[in-house]
């Protein structure tokens, strides 16, 4: 992808979801490939450098997907958190992989299940 912009993770994030990844349920699917990218890709920090507008695992995220104007209000989980969670989007999702380690203020190119793309923006983050 082209111009994929700069993220952090902290250091705690990357051991779990790092440990996440080498279970078999999860070590051998494709689809969380683009997870692993991401976890490549970051820039990774100790917790307490992580600024507060940064999206890390249980952060709730508010973003807007920029072609619809459309709102979103999401929280970050792993996925044997998800049982019974409203507005709750997986790490293991496309759009959570996406999500982890941006800024408040940054957007990213998402590519659509249909092939099209749309320009997500992080308008605020939360943390729990």
């Amino acid at each position: 992808m082209a111009d994929m912009p700069g993220i952090k993770v902290s250091e705690k994030d990357i051991d779990q979801l790092e440990s996440m990844l080498e279970r078999k349920e999860y070590r051998d699917n494709e689809a969380l490939d683009g997870l692993r990218a991401e976890l490549e890709r970051a820039d990774v920090v100790a917790e307490n450098e992580l600024s507060d507008d940064v999206v890390r695992m249980n952060s709730t995220v508010t973003f807007e997907v920029e072609e619809s104007g459309q709102r979103f209000h999401r929280t970050l989980y792993y996925p044997h958190q998800m049982a019974g969670k409203e507005d709750a989007i997986s790490i293991v999702a496309p759009i959570g992989s996406a999500l982890l380690g941006l800024e408040v203020g940054q957007t990213i190119d998402w590519r659509l299940p249909d092939g099209k793309h749309s320009h997500v923006k992080i308008i605020e983050v939360e943390h729990a």
